[in-house]
């Protein structure tokens, strides 16, 4: 089972095409709910492969977040927030952004801070399990949608109107017209958002080319942190 899963309100949506190639759809309240599934390759969006305090490259961004803002440019760039460092696991942000500072000399904003938890709750499952590990995958969607725009980062927010026509334009030119109606039946709208549905979809799309072995990565080949966990993007 190959599967794309989103960050969303609800906890985790993640999206699966069924043995007849019908798009399913559930919100996980975890990533452990989440992982606990039979996925052979799971993708989803948030940061694998951390810094740790010590590390001498801790001061500079992981070289996959440098070439993933790269790659979607001007003001999408924004959207590839700074993965945290392993030893903020469990702090509060006033704590984690000293210690950051500390550590790289820039703080953390609250907006960076929000993926903390599911960051951490993942890099502690993927540590734990190594065969976990090798089944997943980051994805970010925005990189997935570029290279579904033959390699130009999109310009429109993915909260505008705008934004959603063009992300659901990508996604249903390859899960077919009304692929995001049939996923957004199955979600409940305080679970997770359109653009949250959007998104799992698009990491769907590029854990399919992991199954596949067609997708590419940033970097080629992928960096490993100390924990022995990839560091990279897939798209």
């Amino acid at each position: 089972m190959v599967g794309g899963a989103d960050g969303c309100p609800g906890g985790w949506v993640a999206v699966w095409l069924d043995s007849e190639g019908g798009l399913c759809a559930r919100v996980y309240g975890s990533a452990g709910a989440l992982m606990a599934e039979p996925w052979t390759v799971l993708g989803i969006d948030v940061p694998i492969g951390l810094r740790s305090v010590g590390d001498p490259l801790a001061t500079e961004p992981r070289e996959v977040d440098r070439l993933a803002r790269r790659v979607l440019g001007g003001g999408r760039a924004s959207s590839v927030f700074p993965a945290p460092l392993r030893e903020t696991a469990g702090l509060g942000r006033a704590a984690a952004s000293e210690l950051t500072r500390a550590a790289t000399g820039r703080g953390v904003g609250a907006q960076h801070f929000a993926i903390y938890a599911k960051a951490h709750e993942v890099d502690g499952l993927l540590r734990a399990d190594p065969g976990l590990a090798e089944r997943v995958f980051e994805v970010h969607p925005e990189v997935s949608f570029a290279v579904l725009s033959e390699g130009r980062g999109l310009v429109e927010s993915k909260r505008s109107e705008a934004g959603r026509a063009v992300r659901q334009g990508l996604v249903e030119q390859v899960f077919g017209p009304g692929a995001f109606g049939a996923v957004r039946g199955q979600v409940g709208r305080r679970e997770a958002g359109d653009d949250d549905v959007l998104d799992a979809l698009a990491v769907l799309w590029s854990a399919g080319r992991v199954a596949a072995g067609s997708a590419r990565s940033l970097p080629d080949p992928p960096e490993i942190d100390s924990a022995g966990l990839r560091m990279a993007i897939f798209a």
